[in-house]
């Protein structure tokens, strides 16, 4: 038995094989051309930055990232978001430009998980990214693209679940609650622990009237009749400013058709912590984790020097075709148009033949070696080819 590790995948990582890579490309085709027609302009940036770049930058630096070392000792990361890297950039080689910047990116990423279908340590986002605008118009420009956007790669059942950072935050500052106490309240909102979060705020001496919000927290969900519920309950400015800038959004999502869509959920709170205002997941009844997500991040290009408010989501392509593939919706046939063979002494005939398919926009294979009808009628079949042309 060959136990050569050469032969092996590095933990985390996958083939893409023919079909499944040809369906990927499409799909990834399609997403791009759906950013263009909103106006967004595609970008790349290295696929490793140095280290600092991520810590100024508020990205997460933690176990889950890959680090790796330069001749000179600096600490390299593999990008673990495409969000840092791009504002690092703007803020340095776009800085000159002050005009509003709608940017795309179809990228690889990688993080250290513990991998599970759908779930790997390197993985494939398209996303785009909104700089220069905060008004509710960019979110809810951003929430109807993101909508589109999984609707250019073949998905029709989905939910957006719709949040903003400072509801909770607003209702810890009058909580008075302490940072240990506010940590351990947002790794329970995150993790969705009810029974955890319970816990937390038993302890806590709270009015009963913010008792019962933090022990309804994670079960906030539902349409505008929750925003206004809150808006009667929730007494903190901070709060219902992030309730009333959720009303916004959502009314301009109207006018894009896609309120449908969208749910709110007020325990909505993504773990990374760049994010300041509204937030969004999208997920389908054929995955146990988001396939999009996003949101509002106004103070992350501060920390590289530049003010300037910003919103964006990124979206996974591998777990799209996954979802995709469970749906039976996934097609990752390789068919070509035509096959070309040849009998003796035909092979320049050939050679002109699949050229002049070619520039007719026909997808051609041609036979290597010289063939019998019958043998070229086979050759057809194994090549997945819809028809043949022969030359004798």
């Amino acid at each position: 038995m060959n136990d050569n590790k050469v032969l092996q995948l590095p933990y985390g990582t996958k083939d893409i094989l023919p079909g499944e890579a040809r369906a990927k490309r499409k799909m990834e085709d399609k997403i791009a051309a759906n950013f263009l027609t909103w106006g967004y302009d595609e970008v790349a940036t290295p696929t490793f930055e140095y280290l600092d770049t991520f810590a100024i930058g508020n990205g997460g630096i933690s176990d889950e990232s890959m680090k790796f070392l330069d001749r000179n000792n600096r600490t390299l990361v593999l990008r673990s978001d495409m969000t840092t890297p791009l504002a690092r950039m703007v803020s340095t080689r776009l800085s000159k430009d002050k005009s509003l910047k709608r940017l795309f990116y179809i990228a690889n990423i990688f993080r250290y998980e513990e991998t599970q279908a759908g779930r790997q340590c390197e993985f494939c986002q398209a996303g785009v990214e909104l700089m220069g605008a905060a008004e509710p118009t960019a979110d809810a420009e951003v929430l109807a693209l993101a909508i589109a956007s999984l609707q250019a790669a073949g998905l029709v059942d989905f939910t957006l679940s719709l949040g903003h950072i400072e509801f909770l935050a607003g209702l810890m500052e009058e909580a008075q609650i302490g940072e240990k106490d506010a940590v351990a309240i947002e790794k329970a909102v995150l993790e969705h622990n009810a029974v955890g979060l319970e816990q937390i705020i038993h302890k806590l001496y709270l009015t009963p009237e913010l008792k019962a919000i933090f022990n309804r927290l994670l079960f906030l969900h539902g349409g505008e009749e929750l925003i206004e519920e809150l808006l009667g309950l929730v007494k903190n400015e901070k709060s219902r400013a992030a309730l009333r800038n959720l009303a916004d959004i959502y009314n301009l999502a109207k006018e894009y058709g896609v309120a449908k869509f969208i749910s709110f959920d007020l325990s909505l709170n993504r773990n990374l912590d760049y994010y300041t205002g509204m937030v969004f997941e999208v997920y389908t009844a054929n995955m146990g984790f988001n396939i999009c997500g996003g949101g509002r991040y106004d103070s992350m290009m501060k920390s590289f020097g530049q003010d300037c408010p910003a919103t964006g989501f990124a979206m996974g392509i591998d777990r799209i075709m996954l979802v995709l593939e469970r749906q039976n919706n996934l097609n990752i046939s390789s068919d070509w148009d035509v096959l070309v063979a040849w009998g003796h002494d035909k092979v320049h005939e050939a050679i002109k033949k699949v050229t002049e398919l070619r520039k007719q926009g026909k997808t051609v294979k041609m036979a290597t070696t010289e063939t019998t009808e019958i043998q070229a009628m086979e050759l057809k079949k194994i090549n997945h080819c819809n028809s043949l042309v022969y030359l004798k």
